[in-house]
């Protein structure tokens, strides 16, 4: 029921157009208590935010904005 939910309502994954550099498919933006990190569903790789900070679309940017974290 609360699957895709945290804390306040706040989504927890979320589909982005950001392609994967070993296939291409779309990464999904993930995140648990102590991380956020992409990862595909085809190649199921993950990665970190900061490898992708340059071609970060909507999708993410919306996501980042909901989650603590210290942006120094």
């Amino acid at each position: 029921m609360y699957s895709m939910s945290y804390g306040f309502g706040h989504a927890r994954t979320a589909q982005t157009t950001i392609p994967c550099r070993a296939c291409g498919t779309a990464l999904r933006v993930e995140r648990t208590c102590h991380e956020v990190f992409l990862r595909c569903a085809t190649c199921r790789t993950t990665h970190t935010v900061g490898e992708y900070v340059d071609q970060m679309d909507d999708a993410l940017e919306s996501f980042m904005e909901n989650v603590y974290c210290d942006r120094t």
